[in-house]
């Protein structure tokens, strides 16, 4: 049996949306965003975790797990007409509340919702980039680019204003990009019926991830000590 990889024509109406994607992933690498949590910054697990410590970063990791696994399952649903899809990016967006009321209890309302609302933007605008190629709209298609790349940084800004002592606005920025950069070789990937390129990419998008959320559990412990003893 023939076990090559049989590669099946891309659509010509994502051919946009594979250029834009692959000129992306080239600007992000160029600005240095490949894998942007320096490792100094994250910091060995003491050996004395509590319990409250160990809950949040399980907790934390549980969350963004979520919002990749949804999102791999969205860009499917998206790429291919599913019937699912609804459901789907239903289910993805829930994510961005869940991820927002999270930290409503150091933060309060206010910066909770805030968090959701740019986390939804994220996805709402991924969607609009699918659509503007599948349209084959150019103009269309570098606006919603734009926007994503704003969107990004947006959602560090927020997350920065309140922990900047533990929250670095710079190193945020760069997991951001990092994080579109990922999104973008799974998408290449899947558009290009590149599968074993599809499945590394999604394992390097969980293993980013899991450093994303550390370094944000880390920093509500830092700036919240007594809530964790």
């Amino acid at each position: 049996m023939d076990t090559a990889r049989v590669s099946r024509p891309i659509p010509i109406a994502l051919t946009a949306l594979v250029a834009f994607f692959a000129a992306l992933a080239a600007l992000a690498v160029s600005n240095g965003s490949a894998h942007a949590l320096d490792t100094a910054t994250h910091e060995s697990h003491a050996a004395t975790v509590t319990k409250k410590q160990a809950a949040l970063h399980s907790g934390m990791r549980v969350l963004w797990e979520d919002h990749i696994v949804w999102t791999r399952l969205a860009i499917i649903s998206l790429t291919t007409g599913s019937p699912d899809t609804e459901a789907t990016v239903g289910r993805l967006l829930q994510n961005q509340a869940d991820i927002g009321n999270a930290v409503k209890p150091f933060y309060g309302e206010a910066a909770g919702d805030k968090l959701t609302a740019e986390l939804r933007n994220h996805i709402l605008i991924a969607a609009d980039l699918i659509a503007a190629a599948q349209a084959g709209d150019a103009a269309k298609l570098a606006e919603e680019q734009a926007r994503w790349q704003r969107n990004a940084d947006d959602i560090a800004a927020v997350l920065a204003s309140v922990n900047p002592r533990f929250w670095k606005l710079a190193v945020l920025k760069k997991e951001m990009q990092t994080h579109l950069t990922l999104t973008t070789n799974e998408a290449v990937a899947r558009l290009q019926a590149d599968w074993d390129a599809d499945v590394a990419a999604y394992d390097q998008i969980h293993e980013h991830i899991l450093h994303m959320s550390d370094y944000l559990a880390a920093g509500l412990i830092k700036q919240f000590p007594k809530r964790f003893k």
